[in-house]
């Protein structure tokens, strides 16, 4: 019992990312694996979420990250009128590198997301961006999730600002 008390519980976040971008586009573009190299390859490697070495804590997503972050980028296209089809002369994916969530001090937490995106085209060179994200709030662990999605909207949104702005959008 002191042993679990002393390593403390693994955490389990549920979330339903919901999008909510405000810009706009149209096309067809399809929406290929994104790969989480924030751990080895584990069988639940690919859901833990980074963290200080120092937090006793163990947090996972529901999912795995990868499959997180591509079906909230699938969503937030969707919103601002991309079609997403299986068959696009435009594929993006890409590599989540950090995906970290620490606690700063007793009364902070603060989500880090940094990921790496491609798009491939048929017509012209692909098309390479990164984006960083951080968002800090209050510490409570059931707004976990929400500083999370709030991250990962934000290095959404600056990748289709990216995109766009390229033309491979």
């Amino acid at each position: 019992m002191a042993t679990v008390l002393l390593v403390g519980c693994p955490r389990i976040l549920y979330l339903d990312y919901q999008p909510s971008t405000s810009l706009k586009g149209r096309g067809p573009i399809r929406i290929d694996a994104f790969t989480y190299a924030g751990h080895p390859t584990g069988l639940m490697r690919q859901k833990e979420l980074q963290s200080n070495s120092w937090d006793p804590e163990a947090l996972f997503l529901s999912q795995n990250i990868g499959d997180f972050f591509a079906g909230a980028l699938k969503k937030e296209l969707a919103l601002a009128g991309y079609d997403l089809l299986s068959e696009s002369t435009r594929t993006a994916s890409g590599t989540i590198e950090q995906f970290f969530l620490e606690y700063v001090d007793q009364q902070e937490q603060r989500f880090i997301i940094q990921t790496t995106f491609q798009i491939d085209r048929k017509d012209a060179p692909p098309f390479t961006t990164s984006c960083r994200s951080e968002r800090q709030e209050v510490k409570d662990w059931m707004k976990s999730g929400s500083l999370i999605q709030q991250g990962v909207k934000g290095c959404i949104d600056e990748f289709i600002k990216n995109a766009q702005a390229a033309g491979a959008l």
